[in-house]
């Protein structure tokens, strides 16, 4: 009989044996024993094993999770949809109450029967009513638009066009939409006592646009609900509505509507809003005196580096009603995200009325969509894919990863009834 050795068992085999294995037919990685002396066949040993491992290390697809650290949950995830009695809303093919399209990240217990991860593409579609088919395939185009304007189109070391080789935008999108997630299909069984987090997304956004941040909080024992709360209207810009068609207080209906699908989820009592960009200010704009909120995250509202009211008046009416004028009561803590690079307050912010807010500047190299998971996913393609600002996707993602151990020790905090400074400001950084 004669021996072969084969690298990934570590032993040796019958090499008949070995060349009916479907897995190493094709492979050159197996050694004949027989024609080799003993000290050959340690060194080919060796330099086998090396050429293995190296090539395993090269093949390892890097994730959000080597950035960020998981708890102790597996992510469930489902989409559906809801309705809101209260808009009607008539677009392309459809005519009737206005949908939600939401999506739902939860804990799934660690032991439970794991199923296989969800790609980025996944979260692409909801896919729960087959009448609104025509309206997802609009959001889709719009969605494809502005991942690749936001996060592919865009060299962040030249500020210029991103050169990604032979592959087009398209191309980095599709591939994009390969990558793995932490997220499995699990629907939620039943009411939890899990604390909620309702999510808002930026403008021209969508609800998946922080998916890593929802992952890393279900994992945490967290319920993430997010909601795209844009619809797509016929020859109108994507993330504006027809003027004929605006209704006033329609958008804070339209949250507290979500909020109460999401509170219906668990028992808990701990109910927090984070929102970025546009969602932050919509957070502001709508729980004033809402005393069923635990806490706000607003993560760039944009208006951190304003200091001329008149502006941010003309600019942010809904807010600077909110604050200045009405000078609206929050009865729970805030804490602001902004990359103003100065550990200082934000000047209009000193304007909230809240029993504490926390201020939590970071560094200027910080972008606006740094805020957001979608940012970093061409990060996670194959190196052979030129990316000249690789190396600042990496410096981000680091500090994205500390704004999410942040805003989790906040929330923490709020349900563990600690005291703080009525105003605080806390720079982020990389300790």
């Amino acid at each position: 009989m004669k021996h072969c050795y084969l690298p990934t068992s570590g032993r040796l085999i019958d090499c008949q044996v070995i060349r009916n294995m479907p897995f190493v037919r094709a492979s050159a990685a197996v050694i004949d024993y027989d024609k080799i002396n003993y000290m050959m066949l340690i060194k080919v040993i060796i330099i086998s094993l090396f050429v293995f491992l190296q090539s395993f290390a090269n093949h390892a697809q890097e994730n959000f999770y080597n950035f960020i650290k998981p708890g102790g949950f597996q992510v469930g995830f489902v989409d559906t949809t809801i309705f809101d009695l209260k808009y009607q809303y008539e677009a392309y093919d459809y005519k009737g109450m206005k949908p939600f399209f939401l999506q739902i990240w939860h804990p799934v217990p660690e032991n439970s029967n794991s199923q296989h991860f969800l790609y980025v593409r996944d979260f692409f579609e909801n896919r729960k009513n087959e009448k609104l088919r025509t309206i997802r395939k609009q959001l889709e185009n719009y969605q494809k638009e502005i991942i690749i304007r936001d996060c592919i189109a865009e060299n962040l070391e030249t500020g210029e066009a991103g050169n990604y080789g032979d592959y087009s935008y398209e191309d980095i999108f599709n591939l994009i939409g390969k990558i793995e997630t932490r997220s499995i299909l699990r629907p939620i069984d039943s009411i939890s006592s899990y604390p909620v987090i309702i999510y808002h997304h930026g403008s021209q956004s969508n609800s998946f646009e922080n998916f890593a941040m929802a992952e890393y909080f279900a994992s945490r024992g967290y319920i993430f609900v997010a909601a795209n709360f844009h619809l797509p209207y016929e020859n109108t810009v994507f993330g504006l509505k027809p003027f004929e068609k605006l209704i006033k207080d329609e958008d804070e209906e339209s949250l507290r509507t979500v909020l109460k699908f999401a509170q219906s989820l668990s028992n808990s009592s701990s109910v927090f809003f984070i929102g970025h960009s546009w969602g932050a200010q919509m957070g502001l704009r709508t729980f004033d005196g809402d005393s069923t909120i635990s806490g706000l995250i607003s993560l760039e509202t944009t208006i951190e580096f304003k200091n001329d009211y008149g502006k941010i008046e003309e600019m942010w009416p809904e807010v600077y009603q909110k604050v200045v004028v009405n000078k609206s009561y929050y009865p729970f803590p805030i804490l602001l995200c902004a990359a103003t690079g100065q550990a200082k307050p934000f000047d209009f912010f000193k304007n909230l009325n809240a029993p504490q807010i926390t201020f939590a500047p970071t560094t200027e190299q910080f972008e606006h969509n740094a805020y957001v998971s979608i940012f970093y996913l061409r990060y996670f393609l194959d190196s052979n894919i030129p990316q000249t600002d690789k190396l600042i996707l990496k410096d981000r993602l680091t500090l994205y990863a500390r704004h999410l151990e942040f805003i989790d020790n906040f929330m923490i905090g709020i349900m563990n009834n600690e005291k703080r400074s009525e105003r605080e400001t806390v720079f982020i950084n990389f300790e």
